[in-house]
Order: structure tokens, then sequence, then C-alpha cells
């Protein structure tokens, strides 16, 4: 039977050839212990980061709900995706992470999404006009032609003036401690 860690349960072949695929037997030297042990940490850490982009692509479904019309989907995955020209309009997205999304064209007003991700997110033209946004996070998100008209932007994290440059709001848009948005034309 074969038990892993255990050498003398080895394949003798797989032992004898040093294929890499046997663990490590007796036989080998201390010196050869180093090179085996970062071997074997550098295919673990490919596991992981191979393991982890797959949890980060967005759920298939989540994004097929959205494309259907389906305005509601709270604290769903949806990382990644091309939801360009879709519309939520009174949505709850609420938690929802569109980390490095396309949302190109969106129609987002009125919708919630308190505590959403949209890091790394193409938000060019989408429309987030009253739209609530407590504790979402805009960290290096792409806003041009943005609309925030109405909005209220003062507890979001990571916007930058840099952002709200290229973005625009109204009147009744409140921007973060320090930072202003220009209006709409």
């Amino acid at each position: 039977m074969l038990v892993p860690g255990n050498p003398e349960t080895l394949d003798p072949v797989l032992a004898e050839t040093g294929t890499g695929f046997a663990t490590i037997d007796r036989r080998v030297s201390n010196r050869d212990k180093p090179v085996k042990f970062l071997l074997a940490l550098a295919f673990s850490l490919v596991a992981v980061s191979a393991a982890n982009a797959l949890s980060l692509a967005a759920d298939p479904s989540a994004v097929a709900n959205i494309k259907a019309g389906h305005h509601d989907c709270p604290h769903c995955n949806l990382v990644g995706a091309d939801l360009s020209n879709q519309c939520v309009k009174y949505g709850n997205l609420e938690g929802a992470n569109f980390s490095h999304a396309k949302l190109f064209l969106m129609c987002m007003s009125y919708a919630d999404f308190k505590g959403a991700s949209f890091r790394g997110t193409d938000l060019s033209g989408a429309n987030l006009a009253h739209a609530k946004l407590d504790g979402a996070d805009f960290s290096g998100a792409r806003l041009t032609i943005t609309s925030f008209k109405g909005t209220d932007l003062s507890r979001t994290k990571g916007l930058t003036q840099k952002q709200l440059d290229q973005a625009c709001g109204d009147a009744a848009t409140i921007s973060p401690a320090g930072l202003h948005v220009k209006t709409c034309s």
C-alpha cells in the first residue's frame, strides 16, 4: 500500500529514477533537501494561485441573471464580468464584487451598492445617479464620464480627486471630504 510521505511504501522504480514524483527517500543527501523543498513549495504556490484564480472568476449564473434583466444580485461574485450596456436600475447589489469588471455605459441609478467592490473596474459612462454607495470601494476604478448625480459619495472608499475629475455630478452630489466633483454638462 502506498502511504504518502513514507519512503518504504514508494514504488521502487520512481524512488530509483529520481523523477521527482516520489517523496524524498532515505538516500537523499542533506544538500538536495533544500532544492526538493523549494520545488515542493513552488508547486504548492502554483496550485494555490490557480485555485484563487478560479475562485475569483465571476459566477456565470449571476452574470446570466443580470443579462436576463434581473436587477437583484446581493453579494454575488461578478469579478471580471463584462456587463457593459446592462441595467440594474433600482436593484439590490449590496456587497457584490465587481472587481476588474467592465461596466461600460451600465445603468446603475437608484441601485443599492452598499459595501460593493468596484476595485479596478471600468465604469466609463455608467450612470450611478442616486445610487446607495456607503462602504463601496472604488480603488483604481476608471470613472470616465461616470454620472454621480444626486449620489452621496462621502462614505465610499478609495476615491481620488483624479478619478472624480473624470466623473461628474450635480448640486445634490456629496463628495468625500476634501474632494469635489464637477457638474455634468
